[in-house]
C-alpha cells in the first residue's frame, strides 16, 4: 500500500503539469462522445456497421493519444523506443515498481473518466438501450468493458517501458496488428448477426452474474499481468 501511495504522489505531480491539456481533451471527448452516441439506436437496428470500430478506437486508442507527449512511447536514440519520463525517472532514487505503478495510475486517469462518459451517455441517449438493459445487466455491461479496458487497453501503459527495436520490427508489428484487427472485424459478423458492442449487451443481459464474475477475474488478472510485464521490460531494456 505504501508503494501505491508513493506512486500516486508521483503520478499526481506529473498530471498537475498537464491539467490544462486534460481539461481541453475532456471537453473535446465529451462533445465527441455525445455526438457519436446519437447514432447508437441506428447501430442497434443494424444500420451502422462501423459503430463497433469507432467505439473500439474511442475506448482503447484514445486514452493513449490523450496523454502528454512526455508520457507517450516514442523513438529515442538508436533503436530505443520508450517514454521520455521512463528514462528521466530512472535517474532518480525511485523504485522501478513505483515507476510502473505511477504509469498505470496515469493511464487509468486517462482512461476511466472518459470511458464512463460513454457508459453514462448510452442509457441517456438511447431508448433501445434502456429497453434492453435492466439495472443489473447495465452494471454487468459496464464491468465487461472496464475489464476489457484493463486486460487489453492497459497494454498501452505497459508499452511505455519500450525496448530496443529496429524500425522494421515496429512497422511489421503495426502491420500485424492492423491485419489482426481487420480479420476480427471481418470474421466476427460470421459468428454473430450482431455487432461486438451489441453482443456484449446480450451477454450482460442473459448471463449477468457470470459476466460480473468473469469481468472481475479478467480485470484483476490483466491489472497484475501488465504490471509484471512492464517491470520485466524495464529490467531487460538498455536505456543508455
Amino acid at each position: 500500500m505504501n508503494k501505491w501511495k508513493q506512486a500516486y504522489r508521483l503520478a499526481a505531480y506529473e498530471m498537475k503539469a498537464s491539467v490544462k491539456n486534460f481539461l481541453l481533451i475532456l471537453a473535446f471527448y465529451t462533445a465527441m462522445s455525445l455526438i457519436f452516441m446519437l447514432s447508437f439506436d441506428v447501430y442497434l437496428e443494424g444500420e451502422f456497421a462501423f459503430f463497433d470500430l469507432l467505439f473500439l478506437l474511442i475506448f482503447f486508442i484514445f486514452p493513449a493519444w490523450m496523454k502528454s507527449k512526455e508520457f507517450q512511447m516514442q523513438k529515442m536514440d538508436g533503436d530505443l523506443w520508450t517514454s521520455p519520463s521512463i528514462i528521466m525517472l530512472q535517474q532518480l532514487p525511485i523504485l522501478k515498481d513505483i515507476i510502473v505503478k505511477s504509469r498505470f495510475i496515469i493511464h487509468a486517469f486517462c482512461s476511466f473518466p472518459f470511458q464512463l462518459i460513454l457508459f453514462i451517455a448510452m442509457p441517456l441517449l438511447s431508448e433501445n438501450f434502456r429497453n434492453m438493459m435492466t439495472p443489473a445487466a447495465y452494471i454487468a455491461f459496464v464491468l465487461i468493458w472496464l475489464s476489457l479496458s484493463v486486460s487489453i487497453g492497459f497494454i498501452m501503459a505497459a508499452s511505455e517501458a519500450g525496448g530496443n527495436f529496429k524500425t522494421k520490427t515496429i512497422i511489421l508489428s503495426l502491420v500485424c496488428l492492423l491485419i489482426g484487427v481487420a480479420a476480427f472485424y471481418i470474421l466476427f459478423p460470421l459468428l454473430s448477426d450482431k455487432g461486438f458492442v451489441h453482443w456484449t449487451m446480450f451477454i450482460a443481459a442473459d448471463w449477468t452474474l457470470l459476466s460480473v464474475i468473469a469481468a472481475i477475474v479478467l480485470c484483476v488478472a490483466g491489472w497484475n499481468y501488465w504490471q509484471a510485464d512492464m517491470r520485466k521490460t524495464i529490467k531487460k531494456t538498455d536505456y543508455l
